[in-house]
């Protein structure tokens, strides 16, 4: 029988079992350097043993905490992992519960701005809310790669090449379109009017996705993808038009300008990050929705 696996494509991300694995792989090696310092002992010691013993039992937690999150990734109920820890049901929901939450969390919407005090008064900052090592999952993998085959070879064991990386796996064309689909429904969640540049991205990819689709498909399904991934096309080029004309206008805006535009624009509550603060390099404001600098460097001389 001819093989219909769908190909597999480097810019595809990680599957969110992908993800958990290897935010738990990180967590692992961390704990085993961390353990390693103990084995050494020489002249002049100072250390505290206690004291680190305690911080390692911490990120042993947070290791179990890892292990939680793969095995409900990979469908396991609350009473499957409280039979493991040998605790009831309610209690494993209990202990786990605001880590599970975190997570749902994070990989609905990886990168967020919130309001921060700092210089010059209310700032905006944007981060990743996914753990330490999946908000570059391919550095990570690949850096895991090494570490696993030089400790391999010091022991003398043979390993293969991708020890890690070649156990992740990545989304087809399909999943990641309706998780394109969540991402879109999470930025209209948090903005009352989305910013053109977010939208546009969004269905610039799933052009790219629905020609996958329709390359791998035939009959009327390859046509309806080739007809979904032109519109996606036409609303992506309509918002990156808007975007373009939002930054040629801002150029010549103070921050107060800019502020009356969004009122005139957007009438009604802007949801989400709308915050200016000043670029003392430049003198020039950033507004966060818009994802553009406000004025010229000479525009407040």
């Amino acid at each position: 029988m001819e093989d219909k696996t769908e190909p597999t494509y480097e810019d595809a991300p990680y599957t969110e079992l992908a993800l958990a694995q290897l935010a738990l792989a990180a967590t692992a090696q961390e704990l085993a350097d961390f353990l390693m310092e103990f084995v050494v002992v020489w002249r002049g010691w100072h250390r505290r043993p206690v004291e680190d013993a305690a911080r390692f039992v911490r990120r042993a937690q947070e290791f179990l905490d890892r292990a939680v999150i793969v095995e409900k990734v990979s469908g396991a109920s609350w009473e499957d992992i409280g039979d493991t820890l040998e605790i009831t049901r309610q209690s494993a929901h209990a202990k786990f519960r605001q880590v599970a939450e975190e997570w749902e969390a994070a990989v609905k919407r990886p990168i967020v701005t919130d309001e921060i005090y700092g210089i010059g008064g209310l700032q905006t900052r944007t981060y990743n809310r996914m753990p330490a090592g999946t908000a570059t999952p391919d550095e990570t993998a690949a850096y895991l790669d090494k570490w696993a085959i030089a400790h391999a070879q010091a022991d003398g064991r043979d390993i293969e090449e991708r020890p890690v990386s070649g156990g992740l796996v990545r989304m087809d064309a399909l999943t990641e379109l309706l998780t394109l689909h969540n991402r879109t429904a999470a930025v209209l969640d948090e903005f009352a009017a989305p910013p053109p540049h977010l939208l546009a991205e969004i269905y610039e990819r799933e052009a790219v996705l629905l020609d996958r689709v329709a390359a791998g498909g035939s009959g009327r399904s390859a046509r309806d993808a080739k007809k979904r991934a032109a519109e996606a096309r036409e609303r992506a080029a309509t918002h990156r038009a808007q975007d373009a004309h939002t930054k040629s206008i801002a150029e010549t805006q103070t921050p107060d300008q800019h502020a009356i535009e969004h009122e005139r624009r957007w009438p009604k509550e802007i949801w989400g990050p709308y915050r200016v603060f000043p670029d003392l390099a430049t003198a020039r404001d950033w507004c966060a929705h818009c994802n553009v600098w406000i004025g010229t460097e000479t525009s407040r001389s």
